[in-house]
């Protein structure tokens, strides 16, 4: 099996990167092996030139083999396998040769590291060309020497943020902040190869910018490196749940101005004690439980047919509308429909805040007062009134007009896509596709099958979700669907804990300490009130009491009550930032404190006396698993996987504990059920599936 071979020709030899056996180049021991094997061969005839590419469309390397790191369960291993990838980059860096590495689409983790570890960089210009160093999302941080070499190449300032955040690069970005000698687009490689070639030797660089040397500016500036850091997770035990962050720049403070070995030595280190963490494994689950859902069978069959849409109509310029407007600009045109020039105007300027890094996208959409334009579009997406005359009612004008195989795609969360399909002149093309607010920022969209929706449609709009970067997960037209479904009990639930006397700044405190990234109080009020008990409503009618929202609830919408939206719900909000707790909630909670302190040593209340954090967690997360269990028995989503994944991805479950089924698989099987009898909740007759 070749993983990359060696070509030489007069002064300039070439190691062109091309796996047989994969779909992209990542490093693994294959990879490791061969590429040693070819470095002795260098070192003992070194050339002029030596350049490193990849014969992988699309993919330079796109990182280290994260089963390699997922299966290592010993930290001194870990430490080896880092210390063996830092040795290989130090060959590449020490060769006489003047080493040059054409990037040209994904270049991530350890294999920007290699990039580095050459004297010069040339990142070809095209939409795949991304270049990071990812690691910190799953939990380790660089561990092949780009701790050491990236604050060389662009300077410690950038190289903090850049490792912090794990954000990617194009190649004009990589260029402009020096990463990159050279941006060019691909006819030009050549001549960039001959244009690095007379640069030579790249020379080591002192520390930048030279203030860091100096202690007190080194200290002022990691400690706002920290705090920008933390600020997401200040309610996290931020050592226990996401230990690579602060062990991340640790290691960074540490190194500025180390000598070399001492530096890698504490790279290789710090990274092998970060690998066999339970983040580490379960963050690399989540990744996988992503790119299972990016590449499931229904996104590969329908790749092709998705690949032809072009042109895309969407009803209803309000938030989701133009979130979604948004997000299709990154594949094609898009027309942008509303009823009045104010909607639509409201909406373009919503749009405009994502627009900021990609002004140019913004010229893909085109507003529309009328039904122009439709008889292009290959796909229709309505994001509507959430009442099902208004959107039988726009089928019936739009299918008049729309070509014969335009898909016909509504953003219902609540309302039956197969009721909608029975009035529909052609309800296989039907299909729901349900995007979570905000559109252009939440990963998941879960993709609806009506009754009768035609498979290939499904196929379709699985790979169009998927081309847009979205996960899409396929589920069954059941009241809820799959998240809205799990995600009610688990708010029904915080409620009855209102009722039982628990505050909300307590209830929403201990959740966020779990790591949900709101509160179930909060939560509500973002939905907005009114919503959850629509939906609550929606589905008590079809599974029972359990999903209704309580009477004094009710009391609160009515009065106006409605969360974020209207200023007021269980907190009270300006410009969208909390700012208390409302005042106005005893008058539907009897003997309710409004006190605003936290802590757990006055969290008291008449009703009751407060409960743990933890007893607070299972009272809300139990409701949802058994409900996640019983989707799964009425196969609402076809495998727990992808349930684990749905709830990641669209409800924010915190990825550091794998999901939900998995979280409770590490319960023992009796406390497990002890756990759930506790709650006065019935044991799910497939509890083994919490297992996978």
């Amino acid at each position: 099996m070749e993983v990359l071979s060696l070509e030489r020709e007069d002064d300039i030899a070439r190691l062109v990167l091309a796996r047989s056996d994969k779909p992209v180049n990542v490093l693994d021991a294959a990879f490791m092996e061969q590429f040693e094997a070819q470095l002795a061969i260098l070192e003992k005839q070194p050339p002029r030139v030596l350049v490193i590419e990849s014969a992988m469309p699309g993919c330079f390397i796109a990182g280290a083999d994260l089963d390699i790191i997922a299966a290592v369960t010993d930290a001194n291993e870990a430490q080896r396998l880092a210390e063996r990838g830092q040795a290989l980059c130090r060959r590449i860096e020490d060769l006489p040769s003047i080493s040059v590495a054409v990037v040209g689409g994904a270049c991530m983790g350890g294999g920007l590291e290699l990039a580095l570890a050459c004297d010069h960089i040339i990142a070809i210009r095209s939409g795949k060309t991304q270049l990071a160093l990812p690691e910190i999302r799953i939990g380790i941080h660089p561990g092949f020497g780009g701790c050491v070499r990236l604050p060389r190449r662009v300077g410690w300032i950038r190289a903090v943020e850049m490792i912090m955040s794990g954000r990617a690069v194009d190649a004009d970005r990589a260029f402009r902040m020096r990463l990159a000698a050279l941006a060019c687009h691909p006819e030009q490689s050549e001549t960039a190869i001959l244009h690095a070639a007379h640069l030579g030797k790249i020379r080591r660089r002192g520390v930048r910018p030279g203030w860091l040397r100096l202690w007190p500016a080194r200290q002022l500036f990691f400690a706002q490196a920290r705090k920008k850091t933390f600020e997401r997770f200040k309610h996290l035990e931020i050592e226990n749940c996401y230990p690579a962050l602060p062990a991340t720049l640790a290691l960074l403070q540490e190194i500025v101005g180390l000598r070399d070995g001492q530096a890698y030595a504490r790279e290789a280190e710090s990274l092998g004690r970060l690998a066999v963490t339970p983040t580490c494994k379960n963050l690399i689950r989540v990744f996988h439980l992503g790119q299972a859902l990016s590449k499931q069978e229904a996104v590969k069959r329908g790749k092709q047919a998705a690949a032809a849409v072009a042109h895309t109509a969407v009803y209803g310029a309000g938030i989701m509308g133009g979130g979604i407007a948004w997000v299709a600009t990154k594949t094609g045109e898009v027309d942008l429909h509303d009823v009045s020039e104010e909607a639509l105007g409201r909406g373009l300027k919503g749009i405009k805040r994502f627009a900021r890094r990609d002004g140019g996208r913004m010229r893909r959409i085109r507003p529309v007062l009328d039904g122009s334009g439709l008889g292009r579009c290959q796909v229709v997406i309505e994001a509507v009134l959430e009442d099902m005359k208004v959107k039988r009612q726009l089928w019936a004008e739009v299918e008049k007009a729309v070509r014969p195989d335009a898909l016909l795609l509504t953003n219902t969360s609540s309302l039956s896509v197969s009721e909608m399909q029975r009035h529909a002149t052609h309800p296989e093309r039907m299909a729901g596709l349900h995007f979570f607010n905000p559109a252009p920022k939440m990963p998941l969209v879960e993709v609806v099958a009506g009754d009768k929706t035609a498979a290939p449609v499904l196929d379709t709009v699985a790979a169009l979700a998927a081309a847009w970067g979205k996960y899409p997960v396929i589920v069954a037209d059941r009241p809820g669907f799959l998240v809205n479904r799990c995600l009610m009990p688990y708010m029904a639930a915080a409620l009855s804990l209102l009722e039982r006397g628990q505050k909300p700044q307590h209830i929403d405190g201990a959740l966020k300490t779990f790591g949900m990234p709101m509160g179930a109080m909060e939560l509500a009020d973002r939905v907005g009130l009114d919503i959850c008990r629509h939906v609550g409503s929606h589905l008590s009618e079809a599974f029972g009491s359990h999903f209704a929202m309580p009477d004094w609830f009710g009391r609160m919408v009515d009065d106006g009550l409605l969360g974020e939206k209207s200023g007021r719900g269980f907190f009270t909000y300006d410009h969208g930032k909390v700012t208390g707790l409302n005042p106005e909630l005893p008058q539907y909670l009897s003997g309710m404190d409004t006190s605003e302190r936290e802590s757990k040593a006055d969290i008291g209340s008449e009703a009751g006396s407060p409960m743990a954090d933890d007893a607070i967690v299972h009272a809300c997360l139990l409701p949802m698993l058994i409900e996640a269990l019983a989707c799964l028995r009425e196969s609402v989503v076809a495998a727990a996987d992808q349930l684990d994944a749905a709830l990641v991805f669209g409800i924010g479950f915190p990825p550091f504990r794998g999901g939900l089924l998995h979280y409770y698989a590490g319960e023992p099987r009796d406390e497990l059920r002890n756990l759930i009898s506790s709650q006065g909740l019935e044991l799910p007759s497939n509890l083994d599936a919490v297992d996978g």
